[in-house]
């Protein structure tokens, strides 16, 4: 079974877990080195991908006359695409 534990690395190279283990580790690992936190860059989510814009797009009257199905048309739709897979 695959077991994923947060370590620290020493400047030495020494591998230091973060919580205490409940089992001694041994065979082989695949490390992965994440950026240290006191140099990981500030992370900004683009305008254009906020939630801000997310919900100006929700209270917008665009939002508000956008056509909308019939719940019996989208069904129908849905059973339409999923019986069209099973003829190829």
């Amino acid at each position: 079974m695959l077991q994923t534990i947060e370590v620290e690395i020493d400047p030495s190279g020494h591998i230091h877990p973060l919580e205490p283990l409940s089992f001694i580790p041994s065979g082989r690992a695949y490390l992965t080195l994440l950026p240290s936190p006191d140099k990981e860059p500030e992370k900004q989510i683009p305008e254009n991908k906020s939630a801000a814009k997310a919900l100006e797009l929700l209270a917008s009257p665009r939002f508000a006359r956008r056509p909308a199905a019939q719940a019996d048309e989208v069904q129908k739709r849905i059973s339409e695409l999923r019986n069209d897979w099973g003829d190829r």
